[in-house]
């Protein structure tokens, strides 16, 4: 796929790092000059320094040609922008990043982005399952995880899962990929941990299969 990236913050530049090294092509805008070279040194992207308010950089790129636009500058309104001229071009997949969720539901409303994250709820969201000691599941963007979300889960008191090691627990192989466990202070490598009560599992868990991935650590 053709990418473009607007903005090559940290979230911009490890997308570009991340989609170039899986084989797509990828286009990076930043105003900082320092950044977007950054960027290029850093990835197989073509990084341009440019202000991506300005409607001329859209006709030099072509992004009439491109599939996916992906918007995390550190300014909403830029975002929002690029929301804007991505559909005025025709681009039918667009994903924003923003801060404020007033602006994402002006986006959302509009009906300008496929999707829509509202940083500090993604955030928000898996800290409350922490501290809830339950499971939570996060909303994520599909185009780059392919219809998985996010799931946290807290192992509680009695779990029959208690004192086993996840290779020896009987959940759903296809569709899960379990990324780490939280002991409360420290993650660890999902492979070596024994579980215990309070210990969180962070997964990439298919939509089809969630339930029964939660079962299996109840």
């Amino acid at each position: 796929m053709r990418i473009l990236i607007v903005g090559a913050g940290k979230l911009g530049s490890l997308l570009a790092k991340k989609l170039s090294e899986k084989g797509h092509d990828v286009i990076v805008i930043d105003v900082d000059k320092q950044r977007a070279e950054q960027v290029a040194a850093e990835a197989d992207v073509a990084a341009y320094a440019r202000d991506a308010t300005d409607p001329s950089v859209y006709d030099e790129i072509n992004l009439a040609n491109i599939d996916v636009v992906v918007a995390t500058t550190n300014r909403d309104e830029v975002n929002l922008f690029v929301a804007l001229m991505a559909r005025e071009y025709g681009v039918s997949r667009v994903i924003v990043k923003v801060r404020d969720a007033r602006i994402g539901q002006i986006i959302t409303r509009m009906g300008i982005a496929e999707h829509v994250v509202v940083e500090p709820q993604v955030i928000s969201s898996i800290v409350e399952g922490f501290i809830e000691g339950k499971y939570n599941i996060v909303e994520l963007a599909p185009v780059f995880v392919g219809g998985f979300r996010l799931v946290t889960i807290t192992i509680p008191e009695g779990s029959s899962v208690e004192g086993q090691m996840i290779d020896d627990i009987k959940y759903p192989r296809h569709g899960v990929k379990i990324l780490a466990v939280f002991d409360g202070e420290n993650f660890h490598d999902p492979s070596v941990v024994r579980l215990e009560a309070g210990y969180q599992i962070i997964a990439l868990v298919r939509d089809d299969v969630i339930e029964e991935f939660l079962e299996a650590f109840r």
